[in-house]
């Protein structure tokens, strides 16, 4: 099967593209990407370890460069997902991406007609975070035997391997303009029964995990626009969403808000009117493309996902971790590797037919569950699950 990545070349598309690549049902991967040097020598290196790669830059229409694709992935951010639906309407191909941030991702819904008539699924938000957090969701839905679900907490947070000094180099774990919005934006929470806005960075709790404490916070997210759908008939009521950085990047970006870098607010730079908050990004993205990032090789991130509702009229709460650290290849950072790895996984179930069904819907309601876990887990992540009942 052929299945294209738009954003091919980024941080989270390579690691897509090259879980594609080497994936035995896969004959040929298509990498579309703005920078066409920088995916040239992905695919060159890709060369030789299995499917097929060819390369398109984004000046070639999307209908023109990802023809005979079975699925199409976007990895080059929010702003393009529903520009990339319209192109897998057209070429009839499965759709996936690693997010929406939560308003894009409502909107995402507006398509579902179209796909179920044209008999084609679209998996949002397939990521990480959002995307692996709501499968373990569904994880603890299924293995609790939940009739009703009352509430869903998660958590992503990072437990550093070491201290760092601020004159250290710093490049953003992920999109700059996904990490701007996140430590700015309100961010919406599913609660009684309804959605509301906090402020970014409010409702802080501290999570245990092996190796430290954490305090997580609310920030901007997918999953409250998604899992609340998926899951109404069963009653839920509540879905949190909070985000625990490292301090590398913690303490930056809470710098970088405070002294108005990431305001939208313009100022005047030689006669010149810009955005502080575009300057930052720019800037930011330039470093993660030069791999300025804080290196932190001890680092492990955890992602938690706590079920709860009932099952024969009794109270069960069912808590999903999963623990990622950089994987053994070398070749990525555990936190593009657990981000770039699902749509990956998603794509190929999509493509081979396997999808649960078809229309617009969160990944909880298209992935078949142990087929996506078995799959996570040959790739080193296995889900730690404990049930209280």
């Amino acid at each position: 099967m052929r299945i294209g990545v738009v954003g091919g070349a980024g941080a989270m598309g390579s690691v897509t593209a090259t879980d594609l690549a080497t994936s035995p049902g896969v004959s040929e991967v298509v990498i579309v990407d703005a920078d066409v040097p920088r995916a040239q020598a992905l695919a060159g290196g890709l060369e030789g370890r299995g499917a097929a790669l060819s390369v398109a830059g984004v000046d070639v229409p999307l209908v023109g460069s990802l023809d005979g694709c079975a699925a199409i992935i976007n990895a080059a951010g929010h702003v393009h997902n529903i520009a990339v639906m319209e192109a897998c309407l057209a070429l009839g191909a499965h759709y996936t991406d690693l997010g929406g941030l939560f308003h894009v991702a409502v909107r995402q819904y507006d398509w579902n007609d179209r796909f179920a008539s044209a008999g084609l699924t679209a998996t949002l938000s397939m990521g990480s975070a959002p995307g692996l957090t709501n499968l373990l969701a569904a994880r603890g839905v299924d293995i609790g035997g939940m009739d009703t679900v009352e509430s869903i907490e998660i958590a992503d947070a990072v437990v550093p391997g070491r201290q760092y000094h601020p004159s250290e180099a710093y490049g953003p774990p992920y999109a700059a303009v996904t990490l701007i919005e996140e430590y700015t934006a309100p961010a919406p929470q599913f609660i009684d029964g309804e959605t509301r806005f906090f402020p970014a960075g409010s409702g802080a709790r501290n999570y245990d995990f092996p190796g430290g404490n954490v305090e997580c916070v609310y920030t901007i997210h997918s999953e409250p626009a998604t899992l609340p759908r998926s899951y109404a008939d069963r009653g839920i009521q509540r879905v949190e969403w909070r985000l625990g950085l490292a301090p590398a990047d913690h303490v930056r970006l809470l710098s970088f808000v405070a002294s108005g870098l990431a305001s939208q607010d313009p100022v005047t730079v030689d006669g010149m009117s810009v955005r502080p908050a575009d300057v930052l990004a720019a800037v930011l993205a330039r470093q993660a493309r030069n791999d300025a990032a804080t290196p932190d090789p001890g680092a492990v991130e955890w992602f938690r996902v706590i079920t709860s509702g009932s099952r024969d009229g009794r109270p069960v709460t069912v808590t999903c971790d999963v623990e990622v650290t950089d994987p053994a290849s070398g070749e990525f950072s555990g936190g593009a590797w657990v981000t770039g790895v699902p749509p990956s996984i998603a794509a190929q179930i999509m493509a081979s037919g396997r999808a649960l069904r078809t229309g617009v819907h969160g990944p909880e309601l298209t992935m078949p569950l142990d087929l996506f876990f078995t799959e996570l887990s040959r790739r080193g992540m296995i889900p730690l699950d404990r049930i209280d009942d």
